[in-house]
């Protein structure tokens, strides 16, 4: 598993203790330590909470808020015809590399994060045109609530941001 693997587990419904996914998480991050300091802060506000409570969390950061929902299509397209294409774009990809879509649909953020750690070659448009905007619009309707998983979707826009840096360093651009 990369850290995309692990950023996907933990902003999946949670359907089991989720602090081994942390903390893995948090080891691979040596290179940002902002990230690790969100990880950290969102392991140390789960640390006493069970999976049911756990639950509840995660239910009112994403459920109980359509603005700050999983779903990141609608975030880049709101309930345009686009996100329709997106969607079907989407499934068919995640498909194609043998990713299971459960009773999620194909821009659930977690899904997007498992795709994104097996398409090496897809991650500079898929951060840049997709998950930077998304995660940022999250971010901003979690921004100072008091839910804990704004710590995660802080973390992963940093590292969302760093990999966005190297990408633009390395390639000089970010290709669509």
């Amino acid at each position: 598993m990369t850290i995309y693997s692990f950023f996907a587990d933990i902003l999946d419904y949670p359907e089991h203790s989720i602090v081994a996914s942390v903390d893995d998480c948090v080891a691979e991050l040596v290179q940002d330590p902002e990230a690790r300091v969100h990880l950290m802060g969102f392991r140390n506000a789960i640390a006493q909470k069970n999976l049911g409570q756990l639950q509840e969390v995660y239910t009112n950061a994403f459920d109980l808020r359509p603005e700050c929902t999983p779903n990141l299509g609608y975030h880049l397209f709101g309930d345009d015809g686009r996100r329709g294409l997106f969607l079907a774009e989407l499934k068919g990809r995640m498909e194609a590399r043998g990713i299971p879509l459960g009773v999620e649909l194909p821009d659930h953020i977690a899904l997007i994060l498992q795709y994104l750690d097996l398409v090496e070659e897809e991650r500079p448009p898929v951060i840049e045109d997709c998950l930077l905007p998304a995660v940022s619009r999250m971010v901003e309707v979690l921004d100072g609530n008091g839910n804990p998983y704004e710590h995660v979707l802080r973390a992963l826009l940093s590292l969302l941001h760093q990999q966005h840096d190297l990408f633009l360093a390395s390639d000089g651009a970010v290709e669509a």
